[in-house]
């Protein structure tokens, strides 16, 4: 919230959200951008997020980081198992034609 992207305070809030979004994604290459430009839509690498973030500031509303597992990280017991794509189609198409071979060669 502090207005000076330049003041130590917003650098070193901008550090914790970065350390927060690598620990909270692990392994993960890009993040969604929390700056005022890209408005938590487009992913980009977390350096240059930090970029981003000292460049065109945070939006002021993004308090809850969402985006960045913040509510996972508060909330465990709502966490949803990662389920591969492919599989859920396959599931999908299963449950349509349950008689079908599921040979999908």
């Amino acid at each position: 919230k502090n207005p000076n992207r330049c003041a130590d305070e917003y650098l070193d809030e901008i550090e914790d959200f970065i350390d927060f979004a690598r620990t909270h994604n692990p392994g993960a290459t890009r993040i969604r951008c929390p700056c005022r430009s890209c408005n938590n839509t487009l992913w980009e690498t977390i350096e240059n997020v930090l970029f981003h973030l000292v460049r065109n500031g945070m939006i002021e509303t993004y308090s809850t980081w969402n985006h960045h597992r913040e509510q996972l990280a508060t909330r465990v017991d709502n966490v949803e198992p990662i389920v591969d794509p492919n599989e859920q189609v396959m599931d999908i198409i299963n449950d349509a034609f349950p008689f079908a071979s599921n040979n999908i060669n």
